[in-house]
């Protein structure tokens, strides 16, 4: 044999034992990791094999959103349409967004986890709702130019500490390679609670509550924006923020969110 051959299969040799080196070590590693932390339903704790994700149970208590599915709002048929049927409200009260998605409704384990990153400051969350978020707004997500959050009035923000909705957006950016803004959307005035609020009075509670930052609007020009939200209820805090997006050049605005209420006094449908 070569002096060259044994050198070539000196370093093979050295490669292999390298390669397995590693993942030995990363196997001894994760086995560490899932000893001292335990993967557990993310929203019950429930023991899992798997980190990150939430155990049957749960899973089988998420009312996903799927077809058949208004076209504009995005809410529920209670049964079969045709592709891109459009709800009697959406067709009576066209809204200023061009359409909504949402992954689920808001209840049972959609509705805990929300309030768990909303309340609780549970950011592991974010990657599987992100998850979930791009497969519920795929056709969206595709066709986006910007991607950017409802904002918090700046006082609500500092009680809270952060955005929820800006966390989602961020990182659904990050994994969607779409750019993201924070502050072209503004909120301008501290409109007060929705909750127990008629749709009339959710409309005028948020009635030009939102403003563009001057000094971005032409990121807006022709553009195609996509906006993030937690819950949509009866969707006036997303209408107002599409006026207030169209007026400054936004060619469309489409709405991407976690859950929408279907079940409430105030149906979004």
């Amino acid at each position: 044999m070569s002096a060259y051959l044994r050198l070539l299969n000196s370093l093979r040799n050295q490669e292999l034992v390298h390669k397995r080196f590693h993942e030995f070590a990363h196997q001894a590693n994760k086995s560490l990791i899932d000893y001292l932390f335990p993967p557990v339903c993310l929203n019950c704790l429930t023991s899992l094999e798997v980190p990150h994700k939430v155990c049957p149970d749960c899973w089988q208590n998420i009312d996903f959103l799927i077809a058949p599915l208004c076209e504009v709002k995005g809410t529920p048929f209670p049964f079969d349409l045709e592709p891109g049927t459009i709800s009697a409200t959406a067709l009576k009260n066209p809204p200023h967004y061009d359409k909504a998605r949402g992954v689920a409704t808001y209840e049972g384990t959609m509705k805990e986890l929300i309030h768990k990153l909303k309340y609780n400051d549970r950011h592991e969350l974010l990657n599987l709702l992100v998850a979930w978020m791009k497969t519920a707004g795929i056709e969206l997500i595709q066709q986006s130019d910007l991607i950017i959050p409802i904002p918090l009035y700046k006082s609500r923000q500092w009680e809270r500490r952060f955005n929820q909705s800006a966390l989602l957006a961020k990182r659904l950016s990050e994994q969607s390679n779409i750019p993201y803004e924070c502050s072209i959307l503004l909120r301008k005035k501290k409109t007060r609670s929705q909750v127990g609020l008629t749709s009339k009075e959710r409309y005028q509670n948020l009635k030009n509550a939102f403003v563009i930052e001057e000094t971005k609007k032409n990121k807006l020009e022709g553009k195609s924006i996509l906006v993030i939200d937690d819950v949509i209820t009866t969707g006036a805090t997303i209408n107002s923020a599409a006026i207030a997006l169209k007026k400054s050049g936004a060619k469309s605005v489409n709405i991407l969110s976690l859950a929408i209420v279907t079940n409430s006094n105030n149906q979004f449908i």
